[in-house]
């Protein structure tokens, strides 16, 4: 039998599922043996920088482009 372990304590699998979404993100999750041995643990992971610069407004300007065409990129580049 595997238990489910959120911040050091033993939780419900009835729970799980909603505990695990809630806690995963800031606290480390732990799957027990029977015997009280951590078999697996997930912890959380902090988004590297490139992730935390994704902005609504970052967004917003790369989807006003400009947009080329191929067409366009192999004339740029001189490839025809």
């Amino acid at each position: 039998m595997v238990t489910l372990h959120v911040d050091g304590k033993a939780v419900s699998w009835a729970d799980a599922e909603q505990l695990f979404a809630a806690a995963a993100p800031t606290q480390s999750v732990e799957f027990r043996n029977a015997a009280g041995r951590v078999i697996a643990v997930s912890a959380p992971v902090e988004d590297p920088d490139w992730v935390k610069e994704i902005t609504p407004e970052e967004t917003a300007r790369r989807r006003a482009g400009p947009f080329f065409t191929f067409e366009e990129i192999q004339k740029q580049w001189g490839a025809e």
